[in-house]
């Protein structure tokens, strides 16, 4: 168990890591494609307005919510923070998604979505219960 609560905050930091890297490339291909990501999630836009605010809302956000998790990278009392962010927008994201998949009948559309985001739900939950054990642990210990 002591070798678990040792990898404990490099589990944590990989888990915080992948999700970073995927948010930047979710948010890259919209800065600097906008109109050819917007087209592969089956959304038209307009030139000018429309891609500047696709630019900033579709890619501003995941690039802004990624550079937060590097920086949490840096220090171990930012992990849970970190991780407990990971798990509220990736909730709030599945959340909406089945809610738009049921409201406009695209469930077998979206399953190539929801499957990775349930997967990163679940990842991030467990690596808030493991690092509040290993905080438990630690505190139990001084």
């Amino acid at each position: 168990m002591r070798i678990l609560w040792t990898l404990s905050p490099w589990l944590s930091r990989l888990i915080i890591l992948a999700v970073a890297a995927l948010f930047t490339m979710i948010s890259l291909k919209f800065v600097f494609d906008p109109q050819q990501a917007a087209a592969t999630s089956g959304i038209a836009i307009e030139p000018g307005l429309g891609f500047t605010n696709t630019r900033a809302g579709f890619g501003g956000f995941p690039l802004g919510f990624a550079l937060i998790l590097v920086f949490c990278l840096f220090s171990s009392r930012w992990l849970l923070a970190a991780l407990s962010s990971i798990a509220i927008v990736t909730a709030v994201i599945f959340v909406v998604r089945v809610y738009g998949a049921a409201q406009d009948s695209t469930f077998s559309q979206s399953a190539h979505l929801l499957i990775p985001e349930a997967g990163i739900l679940v990842v991030s939950l467990l690596g808030v219960a493991m690092e509040k054990r290993r905080r438990a642990n630690t505190m139990a210990k001084t």
